[in-house]
C-alpha cells in the first residue's frame, strides 16, 4: 500500500496499479494464476519475510508462467538480506534491498526508458551468470513526504471481522475494525540478529502526520482499533506522548496495542500512563535474553533491571503485557538459558513467547557464525525450529528447554488469573491457552 500510494503521488496518470492482498484473501496458487492471466501485468512485485521465501518463489514462477513478458521483483526482508539465494531463481528478475518507494519508482522509470539498470540504487540483479548486489537504496529523510498507505486500494471491510485468519499482529485483538500503523522507520540499535531493512537511523513521521492518518482512518473507514508496528515506537518518548495526547484531545474512541516489541529501558511511567489513557490495552516488550553476557554479545545491551521495573509497572496499570525471548544464542549454556526463562517467570508478564534463535542470512550474527566455521546451510523458516544451533546445548536440550519454558510460565495459577483479567475477549484467552499447551508439549505453534 505504501508503494502504491507513492507511485500515485509521483505518477498521477498511472492508474493501472492493483494489489493482491494475500494476507486477507489467502489466495490459492490457482487464484493467483487467475489474477495474473486476467491482468497480464507488466511488473509483479512480491514482498516476503525470509521464512516466506518458498511462497514468494512460487508466485514469481506463476507470474512468469501466465504473463511471460512481465518483470518480477521481490522486496522485504528476504529480498534485502538474501538476494543471492533469491536470484538463483530465474523466475525472479530483481530484488529490492531495503526501503522500497524510491527504488520501485525509479525501477519503473528505468524499465520504461530503457536505461541501464546498473546505475539504479537499491536493486540486486543478474548480469549473465553473476549476481550484482547494487548499493543500498536512497532513503527519505523526511518520511512525512511519503503518502499514507493506499488503504482505499484493498478491501478493508474483509479485515473487519473475527474469523480463522488473524488480521492483526496482536493475537488478542479487542475490536473488529482494527488496522496497523507504521509511524517510524529505522532503528539505531545494532542488534546482531536483526534484519536491516529501514536503516540504522531513526526517522519519524511528525505527530501531525500520524494523527492525520488516524483521522482519515476513523472518519473514512470507521476504524476503532490501532496497532503500532514500528520497530521501536517509544525511542522518542516526547513524540510518543504527544501522539497519545492527540488521540485523547480528539476524543477518538480507539483501542490500541503495540505488538512488535517496545524497548523497555526506553519507557517511563508517564508514557505508560498516557498510552493507557489513549486506549492502550496490550504492550509487548522485546527482552530477548535475561543474561548480561548475551545482552552485550548481541549488542542489544538492554538494562535488565529497568526492563523488569517497567514491565511490572505496565502490568500494574491493567495493560496486557507480553515479552519476547530467545533461546540458543552463540555459546549460550543451559544455565544462561534458564536465566532468561527465570526473568520471564519472575516478572509480572501476562504472556511470554520463547523462540529459538534463527541467525537469518546476511545479519551480523549470521556472518559471525560463518566466520567461526558454523555450517549455515539450515532452512530459515520457523522461529520455533532449529536452523543452526550456535549454543553449547544439544538440539534435544534446546527443544526440551523451550517446551519447559512454556509449561512453567503458563501453568502458574496466579498468572492464569492475571491473563484472564487482562484478556479482553475470552475466546482469545481460550485459543492462547491451547496454543501455550501445544507448545509446552510439542514446541510447535498451531
Amino acid at each position: 500500500m505504501y508503494l502504491a500510494g507513492y507511485l500515485r503521488k509521483m505518477r498521477p496518470g498511472l492508474d493501472e496499479i492493483s494489489i493482491l492482498d494475500g494476507r486477507s484473501e489467502l489466495p490459492t496458487d490457482n487464484q493467483v494464476a487467475d489474477v495474473i492471466r486476467e491482468k497480464q501485468p507488466d511488473l509483479v512485485g512480491i514482498t516476503a519475510f525470509s521464512m516466506e521465501q518458498a511462497a514468494a518463489h512460487r508466485y514469481a514462477k506463476l507470474a512468469k508462467a501466465h504473463s511471460p513478458d512481465c518483470t518480477t521483483i521481490i522486496g522485504g526482508p528476504y529480498g534485502t538480506s538474501d538476494y543471492n539465494a533469491a536470484l538463483e531463481d530465474e523466475s525472479l528478475d530483481f530484488t529490492a534491498r531495503g526501503e522500497g518507494e524510491i527504488t520501485f519508482h525509479h525501477l519503473i522509470e528505468t524499465l520504461e526508458n530503457g536505461n541501464n539498470i546498473d546505475k539504479l540504487r537499491g536493486i540486486a540483479y543478474r548480469n549473465n551468470s553473476n549476481i550484482v548486489a547494487g548499493s543500498m537504496p536512497e532513503l527519505h529523510d523526511n518520511i512525512d513526504e511519503i503518502p499514507y498507505p493506499a488503504w482505499d486500494m484493498i478491501d478493508l471491510e474483509s479485515y473487519f471481522h473475527f474469523g480463522k485468519v488473524r488480521r492483526l499482529t496482536n493475537p488478542i485483538q479487542m475490536r473488529e475494525r482494527g488496522i496497523s500503523i507504521f509511524s517510524t522507520r529505522g532503528c539505531p540499535y545494532q542488534c546482531t540478529y536483526c534484519h536491516n531493512v529501514f536503516g540504522k537511523k531513526l526517522r519519524k513521521r511528525s505527530v501531525e502526520n500520524v494523527l492525520g492518518e488516524l483521522k482519515w482512518l476513523v472518519d473514512e473507514f470507521r476504524v476503532n482499533e490501532i496497532e503500532f508496528i514500528d520497530d521501536v515506537f517509544n525511542l522518542d518518548r516526547d513524540r510518543a506522548k504527544a501522539i497519545c495526547d492527540g488521540i485523547v484531545e480528539n476524543s477518538w474512541d480507539l483501542k490500541m496495542s503495540f505488538p512488535n516489541g517496545l524497548r523497555a529501558d526506553q519507557m517511563d511511567e508517564e508514557l505508560v500512563d498516557k498510552m493507557k489513557a489513549a486506549g492502550t490495552y496490550r504492550i509487548n516488550y522485546a527482552v530477548e535474553s535475561g543474561t548480561p553476557r548475551v545482552q552485550k554479545m548481541i549488542k542489544k545491551n538492554l538494562e535488565l533491571d529497568r526492563a523488569m521495573e517497567i514491565i511490572n509497572y505496565t502490568a500494574s496499570r491493567g495493560i496486557s503485557t507480553g515479552g519476547f525471548f530467545m533461546l540458543g544464542f552463540r555459546d549460550e549454556t543451559e544455565e544462561e538459558a534458564w536465566s532468561t526463562i527465570n526473568f520471564a517467570m519472575q516478572s509480572k508478564l501476562h504472556t511470554a513467547s520463547f523462540f529459538i534463535l534463527t541467525p537469518f542470512p546476511n545479519t551480523p550474527m549470521y556472518q559471525e557464525a560463518l566466520d567461526l566455521g558454523y555450517n549455515m546451510d539450515g532452512m530459515f523458516s520457523d522461529y520455533g525450529a532449529i536452523s543452526t544451533n550456535l549454543s553449547k546445548m544439544t538440539n534435544e536440550q534446546l527443544e526440551t528447554l523451550r517446551k519447559l519454558a512454556f509449561r512453567k510460565f503458563y501453568f502458574d495459577p496466579k498468572r492464569i488469573l492475571s491473563i484472564f483479567i487482562t484478556t479482553p475477549r475470552k475466546w482469545n484467552l481460550f485459543k492462547n491457552f491451547l496454543r501455550a499447551a501445544r507448545m509446552s508439549m510439542t514446541g510447535k505453534e498451531f
